[in-house]
């Protein structure tokens, strides 16, 4: 028994040690493949897909509702490398080479309808047979939402107004009318009082301080000089 168990440790070792050296770059080469995955970029586009399509009952005639969606982009991907797209919600996850790359030179990944905020964890990793896989860099990309409530009137004048905003990285699909309105009032408020105190006398002093200050400081530098020289010229001639 003890035979079979040390010929059994030592069959794994062997396949440990061959595992290891199988999966090992030389310093030179990691450091040629670390240059290549710095160079890699990695972001996001938007484009309006073709949602549903439908005809008109009363004239026949086609439609297309669009609707915003996403795609991960990556640049300078070459054939040293390979990436490995994760989706952290389904924790879903997708591999791709240079041989996916479009003809613009991009990788595109589908991140599909803006309908939910979504993050991807995005892995570039060596493609070389010596270090197969081995992570060189993590990029995380968050896609966000459509915010439906962009499309309301009263946004239109309150852009800036986090719920108001046309996409968004915080789902506010489950917020009432209600609470949409509360927190629009609040952020008029807040506004509004933000305005006055940018109206006021001492923040329009502060402004003006601020924009002429080089001039300030050089007639300050000056006066300094001439106060200077006069105390030094009064003292030589009381000594006088």
């Amino acid at each position: 028994m003890k035979r079979k168990l040390l010929i059994l440790f030592f069959a794994l070792m062997f396949v440990s040690l061959a595992s290891v050296k199988a999966s090992t770059c030389s310093d030179a080469r990691s450091l040629e493949l670390s240059s290549l995955a710095n160079n890699v970029n990695v972001g996001m586009e938007k484009e309006l897909r073709v949602d549903e399509e439908y005809t008109a009952y009363e004239t026949g005639e086609k439609y297309q509702d669009t609707y915003p969606a996403f795609y991960i982009t990556v640049y300078n991907l070459t054939k040293d490398l390979n990436v490995a797209i994760t989706r952290e919600e389904t924790k879903k996850t997708g591999y791709l080479t240079s041989k996916d790359v479009d003809e613009d030179g991009v990788l595109y990944v589908d991140a599909g309808f803006a309908d939910a905020v979504k993050t991807f964890t995005v892995k570039i990793r060596s493609n070389d047979s010596n270090c197969k896989n081995k992570v060189l860099k993590t990029v995380t990309v968050t896609t966000p939402m459509y915010n439906l409530n962009s499309q309301f009137e009263v946004c239109q004048e309150n852009m800036d107004f986090n719920m108001c905003k046309e996409f968004t990285t915080v789902d506010y699909s489950d917020i009432t009318q209600e609470q949409f309105h509360e927190e629009l009032e609040k952020y008029k408020q807040e506004k509004a009082e933000e305005e006055k105190r940018a109206n006021s006398i001492f923040n329009k002093i502060a402004k003006f301080i601020s924009k002429y200050r080089w001039i300030f400081i050089t007639v300050i530098i000056i006066a300094i000089a001439f106060a200077v020289v006069y105390f030094i010229n009064r003292k030589k001639s009381r000594l006088v």
